[in-house]
C-alpha cells in the first residue's frame, strides 16, 4: 500500500466548513463514546483528533499505515498516546484489549476491508463497540479520493460486519443532500466532482489552490490538535437512522456503531 500522507489531512491543510464539520462531528462522538473507556484508533493519520479524546479515554491507543502521518502525530501529543505503525488488516494488538475502536474515512483504502474488521472483532472485549464512518458512494455528488480502493456502501457494510462477527449494528447518515447543500453547494460539488475524476486537484501550485477554492468554497487551516471547545453547528450535528438493507441515496456520509 502507499504512504497515504499525500491524502492525509495534515496540520495547516486548508479545510473548506463541510470537511470542519466533518471531522468536528466524528470526534465530537467519538469523545462522548470514549468516557472511560481503553480506546484504539485505527489509521490516525496526523492526529488531529487525539488531544479531544485524550480528555476522555481511561487509555488511548492509536495506529496508522504511515510513518510520517505518525510522526506529525507523535509532534502533537508527545507521549501522552501509545503511537504505532501498523496494517490496519493486521493489528498487532492482544485479543480482548478495548473497549471501544475508531475508524474514520478509511476503509476505502484497505485492499481487505474483511480482514480489518475482524481484527477489530478480534481486539474488542465483550460489549465493546466500534464506531466506523466512511464517505457514501451512493450519494448523487459522489466522486473517489486519490488511492481509495472502493467504498462500501451501506448494504456492503452490514453485510462485512455481520461476516466478521458482528451481531449488533446500527447505521446512520449525516450531511443530507437536501439539507447540507444549497444551489451554490451543489454546483461546487459538482465542480469537485469533475476536478477529483480529473485528477486536477492532486497538484500544489497558484492553478489548483484557486480552483479548490471555487469548488470548495472558504479555506481554513488545520489545527495540530481539534480545539477542547468545539461546538457541532447544523448541518453537520445530527446522525439520521437508515435501512441497512438498501442503498442511501441522501447523505454524503455514513456512521457504523457495532457492538461485539
Amino acid at each position: 500500500m502507499s504512504d497515504f500522507l499525500s491524502i492525509t489531512e495534515t496540520p495547516g491543510a486548508l479545510l473548506n466548513r463541510e470537511q470542519l464539520g466533518r471531522m468536528v462531528l466524528r470526534y465530537s462522538l467519538a469523545a462522548e463514546m470514549a468516557a472511560g473507556r481503553r480506546v484504539l484508533e485505527v489509521s490516525c493519520g496526523a492526529g488531529i483528533g487525539l488531544g479531544l479524546l485524550l480528555g476522555a479515554a481511561q487509555s488511548l491507543t492509536a495506529c496508522d499505515y504511515s510513518t510520517s502521518a505518525l510522526a506529525l502525530a507523535q509532534e502533537a501529543v508527545g507521549a501522552q498516546v501509545a503511537l504505532a505503525a501498523a496494517d490496519a488488516q493486521r493489528l498487532p494488538y492482544i485479543a480482548d484489549a478495548f473497549d471501544l475502536i475508531l475508524s474514520f474515512e478509511a476503509i476505502y483504502y484497505l485492499p481487505q476491508p474483511a480482514a480489518f474488521l475482524q481484527e477489530c472483532h478480534r481486539l474488542l472485549r465483550k460489549g465493546g463497540q466500534l464506531l466506523l464512518s466512511t464517505s457514501n458512494p451512493n450519494w448523487p455528488y459522489f466522486a473517489p479520493g486519490a488511492l481509495s480502493v472502493h467504498y462500501p456502501s451501506a448494504p456492503e457494510l452490514r453485510r462485512l460486519l455481520y461476516d466478521a462477527g458482528f451481531e449488533k449494528a446500527s447505521l446512520y447518515g449525516s450531511l443530507p443532500v437536501d439539507l447540507a447543500l444549497s444551489r451554490l453547494g451543489a454546483a461546487r460539488a459538482n465542480m469537485r466532482r469533475f476536478a477529483l475524476r480529473a485528477g486536477i486537484l492532486r497538484r500544489d501550485n497558484a492553478l489548483t489552490r484557486a480552483l479548490k477554492r471555487l469548488s470548495y468554497g472558504e479555506l481554513t487551516p488545520l489545527p495540530s490538535l481539534l480545539p477542547a471547545a468545539l461546538r457541532v453547528d447544523a448541518p453537520f450535528d445530527q446522525l439520521a437512522p437508515i435501512q441497512a438493507d438498501r442503498a442511501d441515496f441522501r447523505h454524503r456520509v455514513l456512521f457504523v456503531i457495532a457492538s461485539r
